[in-house]
């Protein structure tokens, strides 16, 4: 280390708030990538020393260079390396020798490039690690701190004349989207405290930098861009940090798709795979998840300094019907429910005048453009049982009338409720109003429904179940993955199979004892779904019966799926039950094991309706499951149904949920059908599979 080298930062501050910051690979050409970031430290007025490091010149933009970090006479918090990729290792050795703490990695050319790029991003790692620098990147675009008018990015955005600085940190998986970020949200007048483009993720990832910020006194909220979920450990854990100090996390991600579905072999895992097990993660962790893009930064200010709710209820509040009701519309649209004026709130407003219907909106007309009638109508939601949000909509006034249409609002106390306020006319004057008083506005209505949605739904992170392992045994590829191995791990779970034999072939003496009917299905590891193969064969009624099903499902296998592996036949009695139920497990590959209820039988994955958390779970939390499941209202007891044994359900689930402590070669297992009976009866399996890693 240089002689003249100082006690590091901690690593926070070499983050967001270095001291002294070295450019390696910085240009003397202002228009160049690598000469950016000098250009806008300059412009942006970084208060903290900047030292250009360029082998080939003795000077950058007017500043004294430097050959190598070496030779910097005094210590660097934060490097930003910008170098050909080849020459990122040595330069990351220098970091090392001389005590840098942090080192964000423009470069490309790294693990996104195939495997000389992996080999050579190992070597950055081995060599940071060692020498006890923390990496951001590589192919990151950067590190923005508008709340200290730090600017390490070549982000085209910078050249605006100002940023503007706020209380939202983001970390994003794309370097774009920080300059989208701060453009639109600039417009609004919404600024961020630290923004992180993570790149490769080769160290500081995702999940250690949210910790950063939930312990950062300039931040308030955490929004994130994430493409997908690196390593879910760190960030949940960060999240529920993050929630301990009262700094809700908001997430934007990429994946709705169906695409990662083809991955899955069983219905469960079909169904459950990708987005909804992104769902149940966020959930658990208590992160907020947004649909659109500006949600980002609109939606901070409806939860900042608040707790998650309990209910789902919403009144509008508004003196321009159509307006309001392409918010209402929306809302319930997304399955909030819409409250109308309460009695005693008509009764209010007629004292002052105003006569409202008992529609699902609180519609005051155009006589409620007067400010106290607006705002006593808005208050008296506030303060209200009714509702645990409310959207106040502005007409035409918030164009023409900034100063007086949207006063109510920016006076009115939320209270313990989310208050949002939608703008239907271009109206950035009243935008703004909104912004600088704290409270959340919208230009779309799709916008303002999703942020309220976001927030009625937020729930604080999920108590993590103290959930003893199963005894189940070994688990091993020619023990468990057909349909007599998984019976035997799932009937030691305590879930009741139905009884059955194995032949082995045609010719097999058929038991005398068998309860008729029966099922007979072929048994192999290779064949997860029988009935698309010709595999299965109900309701056969006697021995002679049982014979004919054998030879016929083994030429209808052999011709379908001619490489399948036969491991015999399965003879098994026909069950009864009310009603047939999925219960599913699967290693996600971005959130980890989740278990899974939903409706059952051969259409599962048309229905596609489950529920789906992480795994495992409690039987309270099953039971929770089973209830969000539409499909099992008749369970319920819908509309007179005979009502089924849902506590045994729940604990089946339950018990399922804990092959995510069994044994981690379970990528995915299933029983499907789970046939539940009456009350007290109990229930009983009839098919599953287990598929290891």
């Amino acid at each position: 280390m240089s002689s003249f080298a100082k006690p590091a930062q901690n690593l926070a501050d070499a983050l967001f708030r270095p001291r002294t910051v070295a450019l390696v690979g910085a240009s003397d050409d202002l228009n160049k990538n690598t000469g950016r970031p000098q250009r806008y430290l300059a412009k942006h007025g970084f208060a903290g020393s900047v030292v250009p490091v360029n082998a080939r010149r003795d000077r950058v933009q007017g500043l004294p260079a430097h050959a190598d970090l070496a030779s910097v006479p005094r210590s660097v918090d934060h490097a930003f390396v910008m170098v050909p990729a080849p020459a990122v290792p040595g330069v990351i050795r220098q970091c090392a020798e001389t005590g840098v703490a942090v080192a964000t990695i423009y470069s490309d050319g790294f693990a996104e490039s195939g495997a000389d790029g992996v080999a050579r991003q190992r070597e950055i790692v081995d060599i940071a690690a060692a020498g006890g620098v923390r990496l951001i990147g590589p192919n990151a675009m950067g590190v923005i701190s508008p709340a200290n008018r730090l600017t390490l990015s070549v982000n085209a955005v910078l050249e605006m004349e100002q940023l503007v600085a706020g209380r939202i940190g983001v970390v994003s998986q794309s370097g774009t989207i920080l300059g989208t970020l701060i453009s639109r949200g600039a417009a609004r007048g919404i600024g961020f405290s630290h923004m992180v483009s993570v790149g490769n993720e080769c160290d500081l990832g995702v999940g250690e930098i949210v910790g950063l910020m939930a312990d950062d006194p300039e931040t308030d909220v955490i929004a994130l861009f994430l493409e997908g979920i690196r390593d879910a450990e760190a960030l949940g854990d960060a999240a529920r940090r993050a929630y301990g100090a009262g700094k809700p996390v908001i997430a934007y991600k990429l994946g709705r798709s169906a695409a990662g579905r083809q991955l899955a072999v069983s219905h469960s895992g079909a169904i459950a795979g990708g987005d909804r097990s992104v769902d149940a993660y966020f959930r658990h962790h208590g992160i907020l998840r947004v649909d659109m893009l500006e949600s980002l930064f609109e939606v901070p200010a409806l939860v900042a300094g608040r707790r998650p709710g309990s209910g789902r209820r919403v009144s509008v509040v508004t003196t321009t019907g159509g307006g309001a009701a392409t918010v209402a519309d929306r809302l319930g649209a997304l399955g909030l429910d819409l409250v109308g004026p309460s009695e005693a709130l008509r009764h209010k407003l007629s004292g002052l005048g105003v006569e409202i219907g008992g529609g699902p909106l609180v519609d005051l007309t155009m006589a409620g453009t007067r400010k106290e009638v607006y705002a006593a109508a808005l208050q008296s939601l506030l303060a209200g049982d009714d509702c645990d949000a409310v959207v106040a909509v502005v007409g035409s006034s918030g164009q023409f009338h900034p100063e007086l249409a949207v006063a109510p609002i920016v006076e009115a106390d939320p209270g313990g409720k989310f208050l949002a306020a939608f703008i239907a006319p271009e109206a950035p004057d009243s935008l703004r109003r909104l912004t600088d008083a704290g409270k959340a506005c919208f230009r779309t209505p799709e916008a303002c429904a999703d942020a309220v949605l976001a927030a009625l739904t937020w729930r604080p992170p999920v108590e993590i179940a103290a959930v003893e392992p199963p005894v189940i045994g070994a688990l091993s590829g020619e023990n468990v993955t057909d349909e007599r191995g998984a019976s035997a791990v799932f009937a030691a779970l305590g879930i009741e199979q139905a009884g059955s034999v194995v032949l082995t072939n045609a010719g097999d003496p058929v038991p005398v004892d068998l309860a008729y009917p029966v099922a007979v299905k072929v048994l192999s590891p290779d064949i997860a779904h029988k009935a698309d193969v010709g595999g299965i064969r109900l309701g056969v009624t006697d021995a002679d019966g049982v014979r004919l099903a054998v030879a016929e499902i083994g030429v209808a296998v052999g011709e379908a799926a001619p490489e399948a592996r036969i491991n015999g036949y399965l003879v098994q009695t026909m069950e009864t039950g009310l009603q047939e139920v999925l219960v599913g497990f699967r290693r996600d590959p971005e959130v980890g094991p989740v278990a899974v209820v939903g409706v059952g039988g051969a259409l599962a994955e048309i229905y596609e309706d489950v529920a789906v958390r992480l795994a495992p779970v409690d039987a309270a939390m099953a039971r929770e499951m089973i209830d969000e499941v539409k499909g099992l209202a008749p369970l319920r007891g819908y509309r007179g149904l005979p009502k089924g044994e849902l506590d045994a359900l729940a604990r089946a689930v339950a018990a399922f949920s804990t092959l995510a402590l069994a044994d981690p070669a379970v990528a995915e297992a299933e029983i499907n059908p789970l046939l539940v009976r009456g009350e007290g009866e109990g229930l009983v399996a009839v098919d599953g599979l287990i598929r290891l890693a």
